[in-house]
């Protein structure tokens, strides 16, 4: 019997899916666990696994923040040319030099932009797609075996520094929460930003940011000091 709620534990699922190897295997083991108990249960209320995502989310977030500033220092500096070693597998990397050389951009190629779009045809496209998703696997086993090695140390500091960060964002998220309750007209806008930055802990659709609590705190004190 398919669960009634399936979408949102296949969420659940990618949430915890988003855990770096390096993250506690035991407690991997046990989010896992508790996945498969909440899909066996139909009569599992969505509210429980929505406040799973959150949850789990949360204590995997130091990690995946970790692991993704370990990918912007060290990662981004081979991604070009192990992009170009794949695309050279599959006959492209010419064309691919030429693209760069006529003013395309790596970031055109990483995000498939309009020149991309038009420089290639539908065939190389799926090829370079392809060659992106092998450098991206590279480059991750890369950085989860440095995080587990020579940049331990590294990783383990940003981990603890952004575990710290948590509870300035949890403020933030509660100053936020509490404006909802104040204000009557903006109430039901702002506490669906609130549960917005909740459910960015767990990067599933979006991420949270102690800068963009900032914004919204800043954006609602003005208009309601403005129309109320």
């Amino acid at each position: 019997m398919r669960h009634p709620y399936s979408y949102t534990l296949d969420l659940l699922k990618h949430s915890v899916d988003k855990a770096p190897h390096f993250f506690p295997a035991e407690r991997r083991a046990a989010m896992h666990a508790e996945v498969e108990k909440l899909a066996a249960n139909p009569h599992t209320p969505v509210t429980e696994i929505e406040r799973m995502i959150v949850t789990f989310g949360r204590e995997i977030w130091p990690y995946r923040k970790a692991f993704a500033r370990i990918h912007d220092a060290e990662g981004r500096v081979h991604e070009d040319r192990y992009l170009q070693e794949e695309l050279e597998k599959r006959g492209l990397k010419e064309k691919y030099l030429n693209f760069l050389a006529k003013g395309g951009r790596v970031e055109d190629v990483r995000q498939g932009g309009q020149e991309f779009e038009i420089f290639f045809s539908p065939d190389e496209r799926a090829l370079i797609v392809e060659a992106k998703l092998a450098v991206h696997d590279r480059v991750s086993k890369e950085i989860q075996e440095m995080c587990l090695g020579s940049k331990n140390g590294d990783c383990m500091t940003l981990i603890e520094q952004y575990k710290k960060e948590q509870p300035e964002i949890d403020r933030r998220i509660a100053t936020l929460a509490a404006m909802a309750e104040r204000s009557e007209k903006w109430g039901p806008e702002i506490r669906g930003k609130v549960k917005v930055f909740e459910e960015g802990w767990s990067g599933v659709e979006h991420d949270v940011s102690k800068e963009d609590v900032d914004g919204e705190i800043e954006y609602y004190r003005g208009v309601i000091e403005l129309f109320e």
